[in-house]
């Protein structure tokens, strides 16, 4: 009858008894220790009793309950940085970014980046008609794929700030105030639901990867080509895609760390304007504040 080999057995030559050769180590350094400090120490009481215990139990957690593991993860965890805004060096190591132009993003370790956003779809709703020409479609997009890509999915805080202004606009628009007051009753029911329920909302990528060569137009290109064929092969299956623009892709990394700024019709990230005000004060003479126009900044 065949059965499965398993591939994770451990053995361990055993030295003394049923302990390993680490664990006797361990056994036979605690021993020697208290040896010393009983008899050739000879500290009064209760040292005598006391450093006996901590050595004996130190050694018995070594040995018997992995305590050098848990040790080790401790101080690991502690020699980690918790927190990082985004103007720490901590974030830009974590991120390992070296600049995000020409809608990509160019890593240090010499590839670039695209994002392709896809628009996800409640595939429970669609006819069987539908639901055929979506499972095909997607088919036909996993068969064109040749190159490695990388879906990402993150859980975001459901927002339905947008929404209800647009909403808002055109009752004021109709000047409909019965309307207005179920808007405020609506409004203000969605947003407690929300936060009562914790209610997130799902965002769907697909990262598209190019080596860096010599000619980075032709990086660029190659990269495009790329995304195209994402987006292209993802409408047969009645997805919407689109490729995240530079501002959109300095809005998704920021927002790792803080929220996005906004300055009327135009997109601000709290990166591009650090950079700013650090960049152009040394050449102005003026404070950082001082050296950030707002207006027209992108």
């Amino acid at each position: 009858m065949p059965y499965t080999i398993p591939t994770d057995v451990r053995y361990e030559e055993r030295f003394f008894g049923p302990f390993t050769i680490k664990q006797s180590l361990y056994l036979l350094i605690a021993a020697a220790i208290i040896g010393f400090v009983i008899f050739f120490l000879k500290p009064p009481f209760p040292l005598n009793f006391i450093i006996p215990l901590i050595v004996g139990g130190l050694a018995i957690g070594l040995a018997m309950f992995n305590l050098e593991k848990v040790l080790k993860d401790y101080f690991s965890f502690l020699m980690e940085k918790k927190e990082a805004s985004w103007i720490t060096p901590a974030a830009r190591k974590l991120m390992d970014i070296k600049e995000i132009r020409a809608n990509a993003v160019f890593l240090k370790d010499g590839k670039v980046l695209g994002v392709v956003k896809v628009k996800p779809i409640n595939f429970g709703v669609l006819g069987n008609e539908d639901q055929d020409t979506v499972i095909y479609g997607f088919l036909e997009f996993l068969n064109t794929i040749n190159f490695p890509i990388q879906i990402v999915m993150r859980s975001v805080n459901l927002d339905l700030s947008n929404y209800l202004a647009a909403m808002k606009r055109r009752i004021v628009q109709r000047d409909d105030k019965i309307a207005l007051a179920y808007y405020e009753h609506f409004s203000g029911y969605m947003y407690d639901y929300i936060k009562t329920n914790k209610i997130n909302d799902r965002l769907f990528y697909i990262i598209v990867s190019v080596k860096t060569q010599l000619d980075e137009r032709e990086v660029i290109r190659s990269l495009e080509t790329r995304c195209r064929t994402i987006i292209d092969t993802l409408t047969l299956s009645g997805i919407i895609a689109e490729r995240l623009n530079t501002n959109q892709l300095l809005g998704l990394y920021s927002s790792y760390f803080t929220e996005s700024f906004h300055v009327g019709e135009d997109f601000i990230s709290p990166i591009t304007m650090y950079n700013k005000m650090w960049r152009e004060a040394p050449k102005t003479g003026k404070s950082p504040m001082s050296s950030l126009n707002l207006e027209g900044n992108k």
